[in-house]
């Protein structure tokens, strides 16, 4: 019998432990205060008209992700990697602020991008992000002139 409630207290335990790892609030105490959502005790909820499900979405905040630019998103225009802000890197589909400011910070160190496979240089991008972003961008050389298109 000591050997079962010793089981029972410890299984309470690691169950309190996890309420409040987890973040759950416990109910105070004393207060007998119902949710005004919440029907009477004792009786089952009926049938919800739309405009009492309408309430009860509207009080759920929701979060839409917002997507990042795809392709098409960025239009015939190709993003200048020695022109680029942070902001307009970020736009780019697996780059975030701290990978835009890493490249603008790579940017700076080594004068400007003289062509687009330098990209693969700044710490973060590896061979699948650098071919998802590659059709997306542009390298003019650093002096301003137009970037020479080479026929092989």
């Amino acid at each position: 019998m000591i050997y079962s409630l010793s089981i029972k207290l410890g299984m309470l335990a690691a169950t309190m432990g996890l309420v409040f790892w987890i973040g759950w609030k416990l109910p105070e105490s004393g207060s007998s205060a119902v949710p005004a959502a919440s029907p009477p005790a004792g009786t089952i909820p009926g049938p919800m008209s739309p405009a009492s499900i309408a309430s009860a979405t509207e009080a759920v905040p929701t979060r839409t992700p917002v997507p990042k630019a795809a392709s098409n998103d960025l239009g015939q225009h190709k993003l200048d990697l020695n022109k680029a802000t942070v902001e307009s890197l970020e736009q780019l589909p697996g780059i975030g602020s701290v990978l835009a400011q890493r490249v603008v910070a790579h940017r700076r160190s080594v004068g400007g991008f003289r062509r687009i496979d330098d990209l693969l240089e700044v710490k973060g991008i590896g061979a699948k992000k650098f071919e998802r972003i590659r059709s997306l961008v542009t390298v003019t050389p650093p002096g301003g002139a137009q970037p020479v298109k080479r026929t092989t």
